[in-house]
Order: structure tokens, then sequence, then C-alpha cells
């Protein structure tokens, strides 16, 4: 699918990363491209959330109940930020295959000291970490909807 793998391209090569909190959508442009995807709703929510749309992934999430959905809603409650909610979020994220390939990835990544980490600070380690999380979330995502 054309569109999608230009979608993943431009969004996962973003240079600067995205920011932890966003103040707006990184481009506007591509979120009528996303929405018309035929892809999972979940990897629609993914590539928003990567788009800084916290918004439309928001509406994608919580019309899902799962660990996955419950995952990309974990994410996008600690970019609001609300990062209680986030907390909550991932609670219900469980033993979640993501979690254990950030901790490969970063020893000792905990999502829960994250959250904590990420309202304490906003620098470019925390946005790279941040980064991989959501690109972790997208691929697993795709692998398992796609």
């Amino acid at each position: 699918m054309p569109l999608l793998d230009n979608l993943i391209a431009t969004l996962t090569q973003r240079d600067p990363l995205p920011p932890l909190v966003p103040e707006k959508v990184w481009d506007e442009s591509l979120t009528a491209k996303i929405d018309k995807l035929t892809a999972a709703p979940l990897a629609k929510a993914g590539l928003h959330l990567l788009n800084d749309n916290i918004h439309n992934c928001h509406i994608i999430a919580q019309e899902h109940e799962n660990p996955d959905s419950n995952y990309w809603h974990a994410i996008l409650h600690r970019r609001e930020p609300d990062y209680w909610n986030s907390k909550y979020w991932y609670k219900r994220v469980g033993n979640h295959p993501v979690i254990h390939d950030m901790q490969k990835e970063e020893p000792g990544w905990d999502p829960f000291d994250f959250v904590d980490q990420c309202e304490r600070s906003d620098t470019e380690t925390e946005r790279m970490i941040q980064f991989k999380e959501m690109k972790f979330l997208l691929n697993y995502t795709l692998d398992k909807y796609e």
C-alpha cells in the first residue's frame, strides 16, 4: 500500500523528534490522508499520534477495548499531558510485547517511571525514548492488524 508506506516513512523519520507534549498537529495535511487509509483503525490511531494529532488518536483508541488500544490510549494521555490518566491506561495494558521490546532497548525502562520522567523534564533523551516507543507500537500494530 504506497500511501501507507509513504505515511509511515514520513512520520517515523521526523527531524526534529516529536515533542513530549505537542502544541499542535505536526502536519495537518497528513490528517486526511491517514483518515482515508483502508488500514486497521489502531494503525491509523498510531499514525495520528506520530503526527501529534492527539484528538484523532483518542477518538480511535477509545472505540476499542484491548491491550493494544489501551497502549495507544496511555501514550496519548501522557502527551496531553494527563499523567495520572496515562498511568491508568498503562495499568490496563498489562504484559504487552512492546513493553518487553522497550526494556531490551532501554534497560530498566518502566512505563510508569517514564510517565514521571516526562512530567519532570522534556529533553532530547525523553523525546528519543518516546519516539522509539511509538515506533515499536506502530510496528507491532501493523504486524498484528495489517
